[in-house]
């Protein structure tokens, strides 16, 4: 049987001349990458490539990742763009309060009055790798909501529901 994967996030720049990377980690607190880790790279091909990686903060909110095996600016622009996935048995549970961005894709997204949204159907980076942004299907197209603590009202895993701020939702 195949692993389940989980993604991690995504290469989203370069750091440096020895190849590093900048990591959008959709959990920036977590300390799973902190130790070299083999993950899965697949890029917008869906190509993937195994490679070890660990990961250390930069200056800010940047984390800048070392890839075995990529040793210089040009292998590692080669990366940028590519989501990065770990298989789940290699992922301590979530806490409470928390998830994995696989566990909530497919649920329905409603406001807090109980006004169905859509359905969360992706989770993409803004450019720069600054924040997650929530991809909505609704009935009139996609809506967006920026994946902050002010914006998430509520998860609730056993009934299938996200509930964010209303006026979070953007259809921009």
């Amino acid at each position: 049987m195949p692993a389940e994967l989980i993604e991690l996030g995504s290469v989203v720049g370069l750091f440096g001349v020895r190849g590093e990377v900048r990591l959008h980690l959709h959990n920036r607190e977590d300390s799973v990458l902190d130790e070299p880790r083999e993950v899965i790279f697949r890029g917008p091909d869906g190509q993937e490539r195994v490679a070890t990686v660990s990961a250390r903060p930069g200056a800010g909110k940047r984390i800048i990742g070392r890839v075995a095996g990529v040793s210089n600016p040009d292998e590692a622009a080669a990366l940028v763009g590519w989501t990065v996935l770990i298989d789940r048995d290699a992922l301590p549970p979530p806490g409470d309060g928390e998830f994995y961005v696989a566990d909530l894709l497919g649920l329905s997204v409603e406001d807090e009055e109980g006004t169905a949204i859509g359905t969360l159907r992706d989770v993409a980076v803004t450019p720069g790798g600054g924040r997650d942004v929530w991809v909505i299907d609704t009935d009139g197209g996609e809506a967006f909501v920026v994946a902050t603590p002010e914006n998430i009202v509520r998860v609730d895993h056993e009934a299938g529901v996200i509930v964010v701020a209303r006026a979070a939702v953007s259809s921009d």
